[in-house]
């Protein structure tokens, strides 16, 4: 049983229900029983989207392309397929109607789901299983639930997102980071993922099963920062992004210019050209992240919520933003949550900060600059105490660059010199390397 995707109403049809508490009414997007899909150019096979979900050559993580090892498959002891992305070693974020889509239906039962690092997910280990032990809906996507039965699966409130949390760790892999401060810039290129059937963009018909993870590209066509009804409290209102389905014909611009708006999207512009391994949506089931290069990192800006039914040309996608929900994920986490966890006596290690061991009251020892204080373990930015050094900071996009406090300037550490036992850098207010021991 793949996930059912609603279809985008016109404005006329589409169901208006009271908000218990509240005397008052929002939308939501009705459910129509179909089952979306991953859709391809037509005139590219799936080889090289086989190879961007799978970071294979010359879809490597890079700059130019994000890392999909922390995006796996949610499948159901009853056959539910869905994706969700590692945000932290023990935390996944996913879409809420995955587990739950109407009133009537009964809380989720964490023991009936695994989540599955491996590709195609039904030829993983056990060890690439993980149990789940707890499902977090988000209260926004429960309370509309209580209303008309919760029709639909998506929703245009953006609140359609949940938390998972596993009975054990994973190790070895880079979980994602969330979105940095600011907003999405509209026409970026956005990097799309995960599990389910395929299609082609021309025929919507050919529902090829699979299980591997697939990956695409797309533009950023809409950006919800904010989702407004004043019918419904602030509190379960969320944001949106948007991506269309452009064609290689040009003639499938549904979010261009002059087009009909859809649901809670503004009208606006949108390039008909599609890009280079152009995809409808993230994933055939539910919760599918979408990745942007912003802050000088690929972070995951949005999860699959809705959209057409069919994934052929013109057809929309519409994510919950996770820029709104970012403090409700936060929550979740554990500190120093955007580490690789090694398996070995408790060793973490940074994509930018390297191999550490934490220790109590906020001591770390650092395989190159020995121990470390750092007073708030901050995931991209901190300031550190350190033994004849005093006090210096640095974030991810400055590192092995560091400013002294203590020096009024810059510092450039060497990784390769230094040793617990030794500090080797270059003084920039000094123009001289220094060695402290």
């Amino acid at each position: 049983m793949l996930r059912r995707t609603s279809s985008l109403p016109e404005k006329g049809s589409k169901i208006i229900f009271a908000w218990a508490f509240a005397l008052s009414s929002c939308l939501i997007v009705p459910s129509n029983g179909t089952t979306r899909r991953l859709g391809k150019l037509d005139n590219s096979t799936w080889f090289p989207y086989y190879d961007l979900g799978m970071n294979s050559s010359p879809y490597e993580s890079s700059d130019q392309f994000p890392d999909f090892s922390p995006v796996g498959a949610l499948f159901s002891n009853k056959g539910v397929l869905g994706t969700g992305t590692l945000i932290a070693p023990s935390v996944v974020v996913t879409a809420a109607h995955l587990f739950r889509n109407t009133f009537s239906s009964p809380a989720p039962q964490p023991a009936n789901w695994q989540f599955i690092l491996h590709s195609p997910f039904d030829e993983a280990a056990e060890s690439q299983k993980y149990q789940v032990s707890q499902v977090v809906l988000h209260p926004g996507w429960v309370a509309r639930l209580s209303q008309l039965g919760g029709i639909g699966d998506g929703d245009m409130l953006g609140v359609d997102l949940a938390v998972v949390l596993l009975e054990r760790e994973v190790l070895g892999v880079y979980p994602a980071k969330l979105p940095a401060e600011g907003v999405e810039p509209i026409g970026a290129k956005v990097i799309i993922s995960g599990f389910g059937n395929l299609v082609n963009g021309t025929t919507g018909s050919q529902g090829v099963p699979n299980q591997r993870r697939v990956g695409g590209a797309n533009i950023l066509d809409r950006v919800v920062v904010q989702v407004e009804d004043a019918n419904v409290p602030s509190e379960y209102l969320g944001g949106l992004l948007a991506i269309d389905f452009d064609s290689p014909q040009l003639n499938a611009n549904r979010l261009g210019t002059g087009e009909t708006a859809v649901d809670y999207l503004p009208p606006g512009t949108s390039d008909a050209t599609p890009v280079d391994l152009e995809a409808s949506t993230a994933v055939g089931d539910s919760g599918g992240p979408a990745f942007m290069k912003i802050a000088d990192a690929w972070r995951i800006v949005g999860a699959v919520s809705y959209g057409s039914s069919d994934s052929t040309y013109g057809d929309v996608t519409v994510y919950t933003r996770i820029a709104n929900h970012k403090s409700w994920l936060e929550s979740f986490m554990p500190v120093w949550s955007q580490t690789r966890k090694t398996g070995h006596g408790g060793w973490l290690e940074s994509d930018w900060f390297g191999f550490f061991l934490p220790a109590p009251s906020n001591w770390n020892y650092h395989s190159s600059h020995g121990w470390l204080y750092l007073p708030e373990s901050g995931q991209e930015s901190f300031w550190v105490w350190q033994s004849n050094l005093g006090w210096w900071w640095t974030n991810f996009s400055v590192y092995p660059f560091v400013y002294s406090s203590e020096r009024a300037c810059w510092l450039y550490f060497d990784q390769l010199q230094s040793t617990p036992q030794k500090t080797v850098f270059f003084d920039y207010g000094k123009d001289e390397w220094v060695l402290v021991p």
